[in-house]
This record gives C-alpha cells, structure tokens and sequence, in this order.
C-alpha cells in the first residue's frame, strides 16, 4: 500500500508522554529495571481522553470514551479506544480498570464489514451488555471490521475487492490477512499506553471467518499469542470454496435442491439417527454413525413424502449424497471430506463461494450465477488454491503446526450439525495438521492442541461464550497448565435449557440411560 495511505505512528515515549504516564524508576525495563507502577484510577481517565487524535503503530485514533463502573450490568470501569487505517479497516479496543494482564482478539464473520463489538447498547447508546472477556476476565479486548464497511456499499466487501484502485486491493489484503496484524499491534501498544508494559497472555478466538483469522494469526504471528480458539472453519479454503461453488453450479438446474427439500431431508435423518446416542431429543449427537440415505427420499419410495415439492427426483437425490461424499480430483486427491447431517446444507453456499473465488482472482464476475454455473472442479480448483494462497486468505498447515509445536496451545471445534463449513474436513485437516506438529518434534500433539465437537450445533452455534466457554479452557490451559478434556454446551430452546459435554473428537455424548436428559451430568464422552 502506498505510504499517503499510511500515517506515520508516534514512537512509544511520546506516546506515553502524551498519555501522561509516570512510570518508576528510569529506562525502559531491562532485567534489572523495576516493574511499572499500576496507574491509577484517574491516571487511567486521563490516559482514555488524551489518547484521541493520536497516531498508534498507523492506526488513528478516533474516538475515545470513558465508561465508569456500572452494576447493573457488570461492567467495571474502561475505556473504549477506536482508530481507523487507511483505506477502511476500522478497530476497537477495550481497556478494562481491573486488567489482568490479558489481551483478547476476536475474529469476525462471514465477510466482516463490522466490528464485533465488545460492548452492547441500547438505542440511546447506553450499555446494556459488556463481553465477560471484559468484564469477567478483565482483558484487553480487540476485535476490527477486516478492512471493510458494510454499510457503505462503496466500501463493502466482497464488491470493493474487484476494484482496481489502491484502496480495492488493500481492503482485499486486509480481509486476506493483514487487518490481524494491524490490530494486535495496535491493540498491544494501546494496552502498553494504558499500563506501561505489554500483556502478560494473549489470546486470539473466532468462529467461521473468525475461525479462518485465528489460523492466520497461528501461522503469521505466532509470538504474539500464547492460545488461539479457532472454530467453524476447515483450515483449508480453496477446497470449502470448490465445494461451494461446485453445488452452486447446479442452481438453476433439475438437480438444485429448494430449502423446503433440505429440511425436510434433514427431519428424515435426524428421525433416523436420533436414537444414536442413546436418547431421543432431536439432536444427531453421534454424526458419524449416522448413514441414512437420501434415497429413501426419492418421490415413489416407500416412505418418502407424497408432496412432489418435498421429496427429491433422481438428480436431486444424487445431488444431497455429494454433500455427504468427499470433493476428490481425477487424480484421487481430496479436497474436502463430506458433511454431516445438517438443515443448512447447501444453503448460502453461492455467495460465499463467489466471493473467496473474487478474493483469489480479482474477478467480480465470480459473483454472478452465469460464471458459477460453468464451474469446473479440475480447471477452477488450481486457481482457487494458487490465488488464494497468494493473497494470504488461505491455511499453511505447517506453519499452524509450527506454533503448536513450540507449546503454544490451540483448541480446535466445530458445530456437529454445520452445514456451512464441514466438520468432517476440519477434524481431517487438523489431523494433518497434528500429525506435522509430531513430526516437528511434538511427541503427543495433545498436550498443545485438541479437537471438539458441540453436539447439533448449526453453523456459529456455541461459538458464544455463555453457549461454550472457551476463554476459561484456553486460558486455563496456558496459564495453569489445565489441558481441556471436556467443555459444557449449553443452550435454550423455547422454555427449556439444556446442557451437553462437548467431547474430544471423535467422541460423542450418549446418554448414560437415566437423569434428567437436559443435563450434561447424565451423558458421557463414549
């Protein structure tokens, strides 16, 4: 990106001038320099509102704002501190009074355009919800739009990314990679602002995109975290989009699939294989013994729906059984293992598809149906891998493994009912992935890096820290030495709560054939 677009950053001792920060003793903390006095309540006000204008590792500050304690919803006191970088990446941090020398990044979603914020208002702006990553946890909370605005449709993705101009390339790299390391620099130096030293551990978390961010930050930084969450995500980009973009090649034919079909179908399997785990609550808990076939679907079987709307002619059949197949080459190599039972199957996947093959080429009519529906696996494919690759979007599994073999911890999960993402492909290339990690002298992966399942989880679900808490196994994990073996998935359907564990893959929960079955006490990881 060229300079114009980047403002110069005020080296540190200015910075911390500027912020009217006292530290004891002289110099800048050698081995023999006595640690920082903690700021005070007031230091802390009067950083928050000096901070505003300033230029930090590129980033402008904006915008700063005090909040004090507040009770009634569980937010102590802190600032929030919001910068921007040229051309559209936006960024937040949250600085609580009560740090506890942790530092938090979040990924985003989808194709980002919004910051995940840590703070939730009302429509009068006041706050009605602070992320327990804050409030609980008291860490540093950074999280950034990834380079582009979605409410500024010149500015959104994944339309800016076709544009030739600077600012379309840079938002492209942004969301690629490079708003990551942009905002735990900046993230890092706010919080050295603050308290006048850098985070004692810092974490990294996310979910589908925010999932894909978490890899990246394994393999681009890995000595900025110390544990990384990364869930719905595959750890392979170019064969999820080939994926996509291959059933997308069938819209708009006799073998695409309506929503109406795809529920139903998945009501069919979840009557056949709920009863897997021992208890009957609508939930596949066990995905991979599950083999219903969509055959029994087909309009004339015995069993399948009389509604010609619902039940599946031949070429529909064929296409549902693709979802469960895995994505091979001519040559036999794999690209994706097939899904698991899920009602989104198939749903959403066109968009998605269109806009990482744009992010890997540059060529917006990737958008477009006409171009998605001439979709050919072997000639596409190879151009999927390389430009993703080359923008920086897309997963190196050996560096990934290079940050769990030097004993930083990674915790690795997926929703068991994802229809968006494979669950089977992530489990098989974090696999690969461990198996790289051993080979770089790790004896037993396990002691850095675990996979888990959330039983009947769609796409997203359990990535919230009240559904799954991630934040305390992770930093369990790093700061006591508390490997994670099993984790609690907690959810609310209609009146009635429930909770189920969240075992290591390939273990699942079954029920232990007595108690209540809407608690986590009555199943175990079989």
């Amino acid at each position: 990106m060229s300079e114009e677009l980047l403002p110069r950053a005020l080296p540190l001792s200015e910075l911390l001038l500027a912020a009217g920060l006292v530290l004891q003793g002289c110099g800048g903390g050698g081995s023999g320099s006595p640690a920082p006095t903690p700021p005070t309540a007031e230091q802390l006000k009067a950083t928050c509102l000096s901070l505003a204008g300033q230029v930090i590792e590129g980033v402008t500050i904006t915008k700063t704002t005090r909040h004090e304690a507040n009770a009634a919803v569980s937010s102590p006191g802190f600032c929030q501190v919001l910068g921007t970088r040229a051309p559209y990446l936006d960024i937040e941090i949250d600085v609580p009074d009560h740090w506890t020398g942790r530092y938090w990044q979040q990924g985003g979603g989808g194709f980002d355009g919004q910051i995940p914020s840590a703070v939730t208002t009302d429509a009068g702006g006041a706050i009605t919800a602070l992320s327990a990553i804050v409030a609980n946890k008291g860490a540093v909370y950074a999280a950034s739009n990834g380079g582009n605005r979605a409410n500024v449709a010149a500015q959104a993705a994944p339309g800016i990314w076709a544009s030739t101009s600077p600012e379309g390339r840079q938002s492209a790299t942004d969301y690629a990679y490079a708003a990551l390391g942009t905002t735990v620099h900046f993230g890092k130096a706010v919080t050295k602002a603050f308290f006048g030293k850098a985070p004692s551990h810092s974490y990294f978390n996310g979910c589908s995109n925010g999932g894909r961010n978490a890899y990246i930050a394994a393999q681009r930084w890995p000595q900025e975290f110390d544990g990384i969450v990364s869930g719905c995500e595959t750890m392979d980009m170019a064969g999820q989009t080939s994926a996509w973009l291959q059933e997308a090649a069938a819209k708009g034919t006799p073998a695409a699939l309506s929503a109406a079909q795809i529920n139903a179908a998945h009501g069919a399997a979840v009557a056949a294989c709920d009863g897997l785990d021992g208890v009957a609550d609508e939930v596949i808990a066990n995905p991979m013994a599950c083999r219903f076939d969509p055959a029994a679907l087909q309009c004339g079987a015995a069993g399948a729906s009389p509604d010609p709307a619902i039940c599946l002619s031949a070429p529909q059949v064929a296409t549902m059984k693709s979802y469960f197949t895995d994505l091979k080459l001519q040559n036999g190599t794999s690209l994706l293992s097939g899904y698991w039972w899920s009602s989104g199957l198939g749903q959403g996947w066109e968009l998605l598809g269109g806009g990482f093959a744009l992010l890997a080429s540059g060529d917006a009519v990737w958008l477009t149906p006409a171009r998605q529906s001439t979709f050919q696996l072997e000639t596409d494919y190879p151009i999927l891998k390389t430009g993703l690759s080359q923008i920086g979007a897309d997963h190196d599994k050996a560096a990934i493994a290079g940050f769990v073999a030097s004993g930083r911890k990674l915790i690795s999960w997926h929703g068991g009912s994802d229809g968006l993402l494979s669950p089977a492909d992530h489990y098989r290339n974090w696999t690969a992935m461990a198996g790289i990690a051993q080979s770089k002298g790790l004896a037993d992966p396990g002691t850095a890096t675990r996979f888990f399942i959330v039983p009947g989880a769609t796409h997203g679900v359990g990535q919230s820290l009240w559904e799954v808490d991630w934040a305390s196994a992770i930093m369990d994990w790093v700061e006591k030495g508390a490997a994670p073996q099993q984790l609690i998935y907690t959810a609310t359907s209609g009146t009635t709560t429930r909770s189920k564990p969240v075992c290591r893959h390939p273990l699942y929960p079954r029920y232990n054939g007595s108690g209540d079955v809407n608690q986590a006490s009555s199943y175990t990881c079989s």
